[in-house]
């Protein structure tokens, strides 16, 4: 990572009143402004890029809503608003609980908004910063940049855009912005926002809570990587079946998996293989899902959780219940209904079905 991005960034928090030599410090990074200045350091890590990008952009945000008076976003408030969205099925939904979100936080967050336009939609972003503060630009680009890589993220695919409106004034350092956001920059526009095409708010959300959770580490300030294909290739197609199954809808074949991630079915299934067969992932699936709606508050029938599985017929479910756990569903309810401490769900006399003990994390060639 070229060191000449964190000095700008620097340059910019100093000219907010932050003193960038405390800012090193604080983050007990072993190099000095000095080192950045003199051009001693030309390469800093990806992370120590990262620390220097979260510290420096807490402080201008901060600086920019000074400006106007406006109350700060923490950023529990941002994972929180993580959170709430990891768990809807598709981008139009994810994009539409934003807005809900950011509406219940008043004054603390963005007004976001989604616009309807012929092929394409546009999110808007209306923060109400001085068009002239060099804090809000910064402040505003990497807000949309957050919504941009999120909506990637959770889809597992890069959401096409076209560049990044916003309502700031050009400050002719269009050469630095271009290489830390990626896209060209729309000055003097009547709102922040960016467009992408209207096909996309129907894709559906891959990632896991899991998955989450270890991303909010460096989101949004790992800049240089690609959201869209970041995670393992199983990961994605666990997702896929359960949104499918959770919707009632059949579990997708090998050839519509291959046709959704736009590769040969050969490629879809050498890449899969390398993690885990999509026969496993299936299974793994239907698993434990079973186990969720088999649990002692379910009022579903037996044949009900069959059915909601996509199996043929219950004899069918519960012949792969048998092979999963040795026991019937009846009777892993009985059991869950006599165990003293539901919240432990400690079945260690169940067994343990051989697709439940997952493949060590192998990074996919995806």
């Amino acid at each position: 990572m070229s060191s000449d991005l964190a000095l700008v960034l620097l340059k910019d928090a100093a000219a907010a009143g932050e003193d960038p030599s405390h800012i090193l410090s604080q983050l007990r990074l072993p190099f000095s402004v000095d080192d950045l200045k003199d051009g001693r350091l030309p390469m800093i890590s990806e992370n120590q890029f990262i620390l220097i990008y979260r510290e420096c952009m807490d402080a201008l945000s901060a600086h920019a809503n000074r400006e106007r008076g406006l109350p700060p976003m923490s950023r529990n408030e941002v994972e929180m608003l993580c959170h709430c969205v990891i768990s809807c099925e598709s981008l139009d939904q994810v994009i539409q609980r934003a807005i809900r979100f950011c509406a219940m936080l008043g004054g603390r967050a963005a007004e976001l908004s989604l616009e309807a336009c012929g092929n394409d939609v546009v999110f808007h972003m209306n923060t109400m910063r001085l068009p002239h503060s060099s804090s809000g630009l910064l402040a505003d680009l990497t807000g949309l940049s957050f919504y941009h890589r999120l909506f990637s993220w959770l889809i597992g695919e890069t959401v096409a855009v076209d560049g990044y409106g916003v309502t700031y004034e050009n400050r002719g350092n269009e050469r630095v912005l271009l290489r830390l956001f990626r896209h060209p920059i729309f000055y003097g526009q009547p709102g922040n926002y960016f467009r992408f095409p209207v096909k996309y708010l129907k894709k559906p959300v891959v990632r896991s809570h899991q998955r989450m959770m270890e991303m909010l580490a460096v989101f949004p300030f790992d800049l240089m990587r690609d959201p869209g294909k970041d995670g393992q290739l199983a990961e994605v197609v666990e997702n896929l079946i359960r949104t499918q199954i959770s919707r009632g809808e059949s579990i997708p074949t090998l050839e519509q998996f291959a046709k959704f991630f736009r590769i040969s079915t050969a490629t879809f299934r050498r890449r899969l293989g390398d993690e885990h067969s999509l026969r496993e992932i299936k299974e793994r699936c239907r698993f434990e899902l079973a186990m969720e709606l088999l649990a002692p508050g379910s009022r579903l029938r037996i044949s009900d959780v069959a059915t909601h599985l996509a199996f043929n017929d219950v004899r069918s479910f519960r012949r792969a219940f048998r092979l999963w756990t040795g026991s019937s569903p009846w009777e892993y309810r009985e059991k869950l209904a006599h165990i003293q401490a539901p919240a432990e769900n400690d079945l260690s006399d169940l067994q343990r079905p051989p697709f439940m003990e997952k493949k060590s994390q192998t990074s996919g060639r995806h």
